[in-house]
This record gives structure tokens, C-alpha cells and sequence, in this order.
């Protein structure tokens, strides 16, 4: 292997290792290449350097992909609205597809480039069905809901559901880097251990998977399901988020007290406009609670539940991918915030550049991933 090959590596698959996104294969390849690259090894460095003075504490599993996008292709960007149409032609729901198409611009749902995975499924809430999202599904979750009558849209990677080995990979279907397409799962064969799809992308419209195919296609959504039931048959089950692999640092005490004191004071607001008062017993007819006192004044037990509230909230957070920093007047913050005010400005390595080479670069990459050299801020040619 070659020394310094850090170069080879793109920009985008070391933005990806570094904030825990990235594929098997490329964390493989970036691990594989660390005894032999310095420059590699000393931008790892530098990154785990400024998450820790940031505040930041990895997970161990990644972020899950809130803000991904599905969409059917290049020329078209509807297979979640798609995949929702023919879930309400199956439910007997009766709709106006212009209407549809209107309410999901005009709603921000349908994007130019594409649906966000969190919004598959509202045009089927708007029409009263039970609409259930969550993320690591199993494909027993999709066995006992087709079983049970509920249909199931998947978020997955619609290139590596049709090339699942590199020797198929084309110019156009990036394989095995994020979910981008939404399928309808119709059937599974236990016998056959294989999985039939409406896909909004195909010819055919049907398409049939072995069990692996699949489900190497669905782990880059997280194994993001959506579960939408008929009107007949609702039931609840909650599977909420797991946060257990969230580690959070010990100084957010503050935090957290800050948070659970004000959800307890907006509790209380709530409370008051609809006529409770304080009591010494919870009483529904008079409307008297005895948590109707400060929060400081509330039993331990009432405030470990409103402390429980806040951290699961930024557990939950930084589980969706988001990053909590703290503002403060230091070099480190004002350049963060230099690069985040830029973000949609073009930047190029002022080295490549006087070699007559364009080479664009992220915002947040410490060196040039073709020549190698520091890249700082106020040295990058602006676009």
C-alpha cells in the first residue's frame, strides 16, 4: 500500500467516516490504511481534537438518516409519492392525484430533490389512515405486518437493490452509500427466502429479491419501515428511538435542568389556560393538581421526570445526526461559524489552484484530498 494514500480517499468518504455515516467497505478501507498513513492518521487526530474541545461525544452506532432523500431517479423525484398512491389505491381510498401533488409542495414533503424518509407517509395520514415510522426494522417486522394487513414502504438504496456487486455498478447508481429510493414491500416467501417489491423506478413496476439483496439495499436507511394500516384495524404498539449507544458528557447538567424546568413551566401554562390550579390532591373534577407549584418546589420524583424528558430529547438529537455547541468567543467557534455562514459558497484549495488544478473542498476538511496540504480558511478561493 502506498504511503500518504489518504489522497485517494475522497473528501466525502472521510466526511462520512468522520461523522459515523460511513459504509462497511469504506470504514474497512480508511482502517486498513491508518498504519501506513501519516497524514491520515493526523487528520483523524485533529478531528477527534476539536469534537472533544466542541463538546462532542460519538456514538457508538451512527446517526440516523432523518434528513435523507428519496427519489425515483435523476428526471424524477416522486417514488415516496408514488409508493403512497398506490398504498391508497390498495386501501380503496378514493383521491385526486393533482390535489396530492399540490398538497406535498405546498406542505415542503416533495422537494426538487426528492422526499425526506421522515415525510413518507403523510398524504396517508391526511386520509385517516395509522401511519407508523421507525427506524432498525427487521424483516419480521414486514412479515408480521403484511401478515397482520398493514402495508409497508421501506426507505432504501435503489442502486444497490439492482447492483448488489461492484462489478455491476454503473456511472449513474452509486452503490452502497446512502438510501435514496422508496419501495413498497408486497409479499415475503419464506420457502424461497425472497421478497417482492412495487417499485415506482421499474418497467415492471414488480420486482422479486433474495432476502440478502434486499436487506443489504435497506441497512443504509438504518432499516428506516413505515407500517400504514386500514381504518378497520388500528392498533398501537410504540417502538420509540434507542438511545441506549448515546453517550452524552457529564457537564450538561445545567442543560438538562434548564430544559426540564421550562417544559415544567410550559406544562403548567397549558394546565392553567384550561383551569387547573394548585391542590393538594389531583382532583379531574375541581382541575387541582399539587404540581402546580415551581419547579423548584416539585417532589424529586415529578423532577426526574421532567430530567428524563430532557435528556432523551438531546440524546434524541444527536441520534438524528445534529450536534450541540455551545457559543462561546473562542478562535475555535468564530471559524466554525465562518464555515457554517459560507456553507453554500464554492471553495477551492488555493494550493491545486496555483498549479492550475480546480479542486473544490468541503468547508470542514482540514487538508486537500488531492495535494494533501492544510487547508485554512482565509487561504481557500472562493467560487
Amino acid at each position: 500500500m502506498k504511503k500518504n494514500s489518504a489522497i485517494n480517499v475522497s473528501a466525502e468518504t472521510l466526511a462520512a467516516f468522520l461523522d459515523g455515516n460511513a459504509t462497511v467497505q469504506e470504514s474497512k478501507l480508511i482502517f486498513d490504511m491508518l498504519p501506513e498513513d501519516a497524514k491520515l492518521r493526523e487528520l483523524l487526530h485533529i478531528s477527534q481534537s476539536v469534537d472533544t474541545e466542541l463538546g462532542r461525544f460519538p456514538l457508538i452506532n451512527a446517526s440516523l438518516p432523518l434528513k435523507t432523500m428519496v427519489a425515483t431517479s435523476k428526471e424524477s423525484n416522486s417514488c415516496s409519492f408514488e409508493c403512497e398512491k398506490y398504498v391508497l389505491d390498495r386501501c380503496g381510498i378514493e383521491y385526486d392525484a393533482h390535489e396530492l401533488l399540490k398538497d406535498s409542495i405546498r406542505h415542503g414533503w416533495l422537494k426538487e430533490t426528492g422526499t425526506c424518509i421522515y415525510n413518507i407517509g403523510r398524504h396517508c395520514e391526511n386520509m385517516g389512515l395509522q401511519v407508523k415510522r421507525h427506524y432498525m426494522g427487521t424483516i419480521s417486522d414486514i412479515t408480521q405486518a403484511i401478515n397482520e394487513g398493514k402495508h409497508v414502504i421501506v426507505a432504501l438504496d435503489g442502486g444497490e437493490l439492482l447492483n448488489n456487486t461492484a462489478e455491476e455498478k454503473t456511472e449513474d447508481i452509486r452503490v452502497g452509500e446512502k438510501a435514496d429510493h422508496a419501495v413498497v414491500v408486497t409479499s415475503f416467501c419464506s420457502t424461497h427466502q425472497t421478497i417482492t417489491v412495487y417499485d415506482p423506478n421499474s418497467p415492471s413496476h414488480t420486482n422479486t429479491y433474495s432476502i440478502k439483496q434486499f436487506t443489504d439495499a435497506w441497512n443504509d436507511s438504518k432499516n428506516y419501515i413505515i407500517t400504514i394500516t386500514p381504518n378497520n384495524m388500528k392498533t398501537y404498539n410504540p417502538n420509540p428511538i434507542d438511545l441506549s449507544d448515546v453517550a452524552l458528557p457529564e457537564d450538561l447538567k445545567e442543560l438538562r435542568e434548564a430544559i426540564a424546568e421550562n417544559a415544567h413551566d410550559i406544562w403548567a401554562i397549558d394546565r392553567q389556560e384550561e383551569g387547573w390550579t394548585y391542590g393538594p390532591v389531583r382532583d379531574e373534577n375541581k382541575k387541582e393538581t399539587p404540581c402546580m407549584v415551581p419547579y423548584s418546589e416539585l417532589p424529586e420524583k415529578e423532577k426526574e421526570y421532567d430530567r428524563k424528558m430532557a435528556m432523551r430529547t438531546i440524546k434524541l438529537m444527536m441520534k438524528l445526526g445534529y450536534d450541540l455547541i455551545k457559543r462561546e468567543e473562542t478562535d475555535l467557534y468564530k471559524d466554525l461559524l465562518a464555515r457554517i455562514r459560507n456553507a453554500q459558497e464554492t471553495y477551492y484549495c488555493s494550493q491545486c489552484w496555483h498549479k492550475g488544478i480546480k479542486t473544490p473542498v468541503a468547508k470542514h476538511q482540514v487538508f486537500c484530498h488531492v495535494c494533501g496540504c492544510e487547508l485554512k480558511l482565509e487561504d481557500l478561493y472562493k467560487g
